[in-house]
């Protein structure tokens, strides 16, 4: 069993109801079985705050996740294994004045 804690940001703690959380799942899972659970949970919602409106297959530019302190944007980040006592935060970007 392995345990995530989880960092929402404005435009994701609304949707979701919560500024943190601690998920627990069975197995290691990889971050894009995490995207696809919050996907099956919040819906269409989630998933235009995570995906490019223009490209499904890009994330959205103003989404940032952090894992562990890190940020990542590279073609197998999808594919990261999460492991018990990962730290997340999913983000928004805003510029503007």
């Amino acid at each position: 069993m392995i345990q995530l804690k989880l960092h929402y940001g404005p435009a994701f703690s609304s949707l979701m109801k919560k500024t943190i959380e601690d998920l627990k799942f069975d197995n290691e899972i990889t971050m894009k079985a995490l995207l696809e659970y919050f996907y099956h949970k919040y819906g269409e919602k989630f998933k235009e705050l995570v995906w490019n409106k223009k490209n499904s297959n890009d994330f959205n530019d103003q989404l940032v996740i952090i894992l562990n302190g890190n940020t990542y944007r590279d073609e197998q980040y999808l594919d990261t294994i999460l492991k018990d006592g990962d730290d997340l935060s999913f983000l928004y970007v805003y510029f503007g004045g």
